[in-house]
């Protein structure tokens, strides 16, 4: 068991994050002392939270993100794959907008 803050740093993330993540219910520690309050996460879920982080990375949101724990893979994708099209279409633009300038 890792304390939050040594999770965090594992991470590479503030235990403000932590702690948000857990509120909303996006990332939950393993175990919270009735006592001290202290949480603690397990290695195994680095991984959910490298995985949290890649959805934001392409421009999902915390809410989305909640949103896609209770879909499908095949849905999952999906929607993965609307985001791919809505960021190509933002690059297409700036692209152009570019040219505009550069011309």
């Amino acid at each position: 068991m890792l304390k939050i803050k040594d999770f965090a740093t594992l991470c590479g993330c503030s235990i403000y994050t932590l702690r948000y993540y857990d509120q909303i219910d996006l990332l939950k520690p393993s175990i919270v002392n009735d006592n001290s309050g202290y949480r603690y996460y397990t290695e195994d879920q680095l991984l959910k939270f490298i995985e949290i982080k890649e959805f934001q990375e392409i421009g999902f949101r915390v809410e989305e993100i909640k949103e896609l724990e209770k879909l499908d893979q095949k849905e999952v994708s999906k929607l993965i794959l609307e985001k791919i099209d809505y960021l190509q279409s933002r690059l297409d633009k700036s692209i152009t907008l570019l040219r505009k300038y550069i011309d």
